[in-house]
């Protein structure tokens, strides 16, 4: 009787602890999944993204770095990399958001940047159904930053690529904390001759690599620059940035320019527009260029 009894007992433990877990488990899969945007914004998920949205190049090269790539279903003008995302729809551009489009895809998230999207058009596309998360860039570790919370919308896990770029990132300042600091002019765009001012990570980017943004303390996070300022300040080097092969007509334009102490010492840096303008794990792979070049002119 007191065998049948405990083994009765151990049974009905045994399916109580079954049942018991099968419903944390239950539970587990069925939080949502709950995170603060960049404008401060409750962000919630009922389930992890199934169909991203991303309105904005560097937001579309995240999705796929965290490992959400077969997930997005739309993007940006000039989502261009990985090679996989131009072959999606594009909902978005300088002109604006194509709603009706972008809705049309179903999405379950929208991934926005700050600096482009509206308030009314964050609105109009949560009334519509879709939780949208905003991201602001300013600095270098940004990048890892805005990877892990995509991933953590998605379910995945991407603390390892987030680690790997953060440790390129460190290395890169460790090795020039040390050196005499370059003072550099770096040219987004030349016709108006256009720079970076001190909130922007290609500024934090200079520093890592021991050198000083000539023109930090001018307003602006992408001020325009006269002649008259350059020639005034005379930077000892030159960065520009762009596509690989217009590096030649960059310093062309230059050498256009004696009379500056940078182009009389022929100090030029070039570096791909894409690896130091999008804040992305790539970021890494243009800083390290960055300073190799500053290393190569470093007087």
């Amino acid at each position: 009787m007191t065998e049948r009894f405990l083994s009765v007992l151990i049974g009905v433990g045994s399916a109580f602890i079954g049942v018991f877990m099968a419903f944390l488990s239950t539970q587990s899969v069925a939080a949502p999944l709950i995170v603060t945007d960049d404008l401060g914004r409750k962000v919630e998920l009922k389930q992890p993204a199934q169909r991203i949205v991303a309105l904005a190049p560097f937001l579309t090269e995240l999705a796929f770095a965290a490992g959400a790539g077969p997930r997005v279903v739309g993007v940006s003008a000039f989502s261009d990399y990985p090679a996989q995302a131009r072959k999606l729809p594009e909902v978005a551009s300088a002109t604006g958001i194509a709603l009706e489009p972008l809705l049309s895809l179903h999405p379950d998230l929208v991934l926005a940047w700050a600096d482009t999207i509206r308030a009314e058009e964050i609105a109009r596309i949560e009334q519509l159904g879709a939780p949208v998360f905003v991201a602001r860039a300013r600095r270098l570790d940004d990048a890892p930053r805005l990877l892990l919370v995509v991933a953590r919308l998605a379910g995945l896990d991407a603390s390892s690529r987030a680690a790997t770029y953060r440790e390129r990132i460190e290395t890169l300042r460790r090795a020039h904390a040390s050196l005499r600091p370059v003072n550099a002019l770096v040219e987004i765009w030349s016709q108006p001759l256009t720079t970076i001012g001190a909130d922007h990570w290609i500024d934090e980017a200079l520093a890592a690599c021991g050198a000083r943004n000539a023109f930090a303390d001018v307003p602006g996070v992408a001020p325009m620059l006269d002649w008259e300022q350059v020639y005034a300040r005379d930077p000892q080097a030159i960065v520009g940035m762009g596509a690989l092969d217009r590096r030649a007509a960059f310093e062309a334009r230059w050498r256009e320019r004696p009379a500056l102490t940078a182009v009389r010492a022929g100090r030029f840096v070039y570096v791909d527009a894409d690896l130091l303008q999008r804040p992305t794990l790539r970021l890494a792979e243009g800083v390290t260029q960055l300073c190799a070049g500053l290393d190569r002119v470093r007087p």
